[in-house]
């Protein structure tokens, strides 16, 4: 990969490596993700929730009600 041997004849122009050594880049992705995944911190899977206890108190005040209706020709009805 890095080491590259002529061709054994006598060429007086000697060939150029166009090749890039891989091996010193992978090695520092490597630690890279390394170091990446040591410093991310551990994530909880469970949300903690201070949920209220006991029954609610009943509505004091009943909803009101709108009947809302629509005809075919397009009025609008509200409550009749």
């Amino acid at each position: 990969m890095g080491m590259q041997i002529g061709s054994g004849g006598a060429s007086a122009d000697p060939e150029v490596m166009i090749e890039m050594n891989m091996t010193p880049l992978i090695d520092v992705m490597l630690v890279l993700i390394i170091m990446l995944i040591i410093t991310i911190p551990i994530q909880n899977h469970a949300v903690n929730l201070n949920m209220p206890t006991g029954t609610p108190p009943p509505p004091t005040v009943e909803p009101v009600v709108v009947n809302i209706d629509v005809d075919f020709d397009g009025t609008v009805a509200w409550n009749g």
